[in-house]
């Protein structure tokens, strides 16, 4: 991570401006003083000792008395710093930084704004709001999101990387497991889900395509939207751990028993609210066991 921040450095200077005060702490190669950025950099082909001012000069030093003492401009770039830097005094007010993201000058700092600013832009995924919900379970929403990826190792995946495995679905041991035989075409994970689709009044789909369409069409309140989502990212999360666990421990359940943990799971998460928000944890709670 830190090798990641020292990367971003580049990114991050021209949003670090300098406000010239007496000079003593603005250097005239490196600091962001003009606005061609760092010098150094603009005259790239041009060295310090060939324009006669030190790699370590600060402007303090180019100054004397009511005027700057500058070297004779050699190309069309110095020409252009040095006009810049006569629109310049020196005063008795220390140099200070400003913060200035995107050039706009800020008195805070934002998060949001500088994650934007960093990363790669992409167009916007249509089931976004399916995944990274207000009030979902974290673990839950990053399966979810691989899974929408189709990130996840599924035996399809694992053997078009070459491994050796039996490709067969461990939940029902008929077809041959993929993300969207998991979800919900499986005999075995269709029976969880179908029990938490019909709560939450919507049509329990075998095709993965089908049943983000019916989250995204959904048209119940609020609250019942929070639970459909939150069941529907318990059953992915539970069917997978189930699935691992077959795997890698032999250890079996079934489909009741993975029911009623899910059931468990979301009872935990709406009594989980009241801290912040007690009201809508008990209307939560009410109609889940009103659906029961």
């Amino acid at each position: 991570m830190t090798n990641k921040l020292i990367l971003l450095g580049a990114t991050a200077y021209p949003w670090i401006k300098v406000k010239l005060g007496n000079g003593e702490t603005t250097y005239f190669w490196s600091s962001n003083w003009s606005p061609y950025g760092r010098i150094r950099d603009y005259t790239h082909s041009e060295s310090s000792t060939s324009l006669g001012i030190a790699s370590n000069s600060t402007l303090a030093e180019l100054w004397e008395m009511d005027h700057w003492i500058l070297p004779a401009a050699r190309s069309e770039k110095q020409v252009r710093i040095f006009s810049h830097l006569t629109t310049l005094t020196i005063s008795d007010q220390p140099d200070h930084f400003e913060w200035c993201p995107n050039d706009l000058p800020s008195e805070k700092y934002s998060t949001n704004l500088i994650y934007n600013l960093v990363r790669e832009a992409a167009p916007v995924v249509t089931w976004h709001k399916e995944v990274w919900f207000s009030g979902g379970i974290p673990k839950h929403k990053f399966l979810t999101w691989l899974m929408i990826l189709n990130r996840c190792p599924t035996k399809d995946r694992m053997l078009q990387w070459g491994l050796q495995t039996d490709g067969s679905c461990i939940l029902c041991g008929g077809n041959n497991e993929s993300r969207d035989h998991l979800f919900f075409q499986c005999i075995y994970s269709s029976e969880v889900w179908s029990v938490f689709a019909l709560r939450c009044s919507v049509a329990s789909s075998p095709s993965w395509e089908s049943t983000l369409l019916s989250l995204k069409s959904f048209s119940g309140s609020r609250l019942w939207r929070k639970l459909l989502l939150l069941s529907w990212q318990a059953t992915i999360y539970s069917l997978w751990t189930e699935r691992n666990h077959r795997l890698h421990r032999n250890h079996f359940r079934s489909p009741a028993s993975l029911v009623a943990e899910i059931d468990k799971i979301i009872r935990l998460r709406i009594a989980s609210y009241r801290f912040s928000n007690p009201g809508e944890s008990s209307d939560l709670l009410q109609l889940w066991f009103a659906a029961s």
